[in-house]
């Protein structure tokens, strides 16, 4: 059984505002601490909430990329006796009840020894599509509203430092399922979350909707997906599958910066071709 008292979050900075700090009461009161891990350049120590008791607030004066950022904020958690993280994404936040839903529902699994992690349903801003059971099995999902099981990240050993953004979460599910642990959505919980630039196109006479990304993420997309084949053959489907999905949407929709995503692209492929890793280097 999951209590409030095993759980801590870690939520990740990068140049918040007074918003994403306000995110942070969405959850405090239902973990037993709140570990922030900034990722920004400067400091906001000052954002913090007056009423916020329950926080460790870590700088990094600089931008490590999520995966560091989150071994971080992981590390300290376990340290402080986690049994499971709430790791959360600075725009994230629980509402009407979903967290307490979302760790009773977690807690009822009938295999909780075997996952690594739990999920919620994402929902972003459009409303939720109903859903025929509480539990799903999945490949991999997004890091934001994740319960990971403490006993599931040490023997994973973590998210991968060198892949920097995208695809972190990716390859942390994958490498949990190889060593036989279970990636687990709790259907009936939701999560409101922000995805990028959200956009309604219209093509060939229908609505579709695009999400926009400045175009350097691009180049993590391409690189970390091409990695994941690589270090996960059984999976190269699924991650092939998105990629083309990815650059597809980049073809058919991209209007504004075409030209700069597409070389993005193309230096995500170069780089995975040379094993250069790590921050992009212009």
């Amino acid at each position: 059984m999951i209590q409030s008292k095993d759980i801590i979050a870690v939520v990740i900075w990068y140049h918040p505002n007074a918003v994403h700090a306000q995110n942070l009461m969405s959850y405090a009161n239902m973990v037993r601490h709140v570990i922030v891990v900034d990722n920004s350049t400067t400091e906001h120590q000052a954002l913090q909430h007056e009423d916020l008791k329950n926080l460790t607030y870590i700088p990094l004066h600089d931008n490590l990329g999520i995966a560091t950022a989150l071994n971080v904020g992981c590390a300290k958690a376990i340290e402080m006796g986690a049994q499971w993280i709430l790791t959360m994404d600075q725009d994230s936040q629980w509402q009407n009840g979903q967290l307490a839903r979302y760790i009773q529902t977690a807690s009822d699994y009938p295999s909780i020894d075997q996952v690594g992690v739990f999920s919620p349903r994402q929902v972003y801003g459009v409303g939720g599509v109903k859903q025929t059971s509480v539990y799903e099995e999945k490949i991999a999902v997004m890091t934001s509203g994740c319960l990971i099981s403490a006993k599931g990240y040490e023997r994973s050993n973590g998210f991968r430092d060198e892949f920097f953004i995208d695809e972190v979460d990716n390859e942390y599910c994958m490498h949990l399922r190889t060593l036989g642990m279970q990636v687990v959505i709790c259907n009936t919980c939701e999560l409101e979350h922000h995805l990028g630039e959200r956009q309604i196109i219209r093509f060939l006479m229908k609505q579709k909707e695009y999400i926009r990304h400045a175009p350097f993420r691009y180049y993590y997309m391409v690189r970390n997906n091409l990695a994941l084949s690589r270090l996960y053959p059984q999976y190269r489907r699924f991650n092939r599958k998105r990629l083309c999905k990815m650059l597809k949407r980049v073809l058919l929709y991209e209007k504004q910066n075409k030209l700069a995503v597409l070389r993005m692209c193309w230096k995500g492929y170069c780089d995975f071709r040379a094993q250069r890793w790590g921050r992009l280097v212009v």
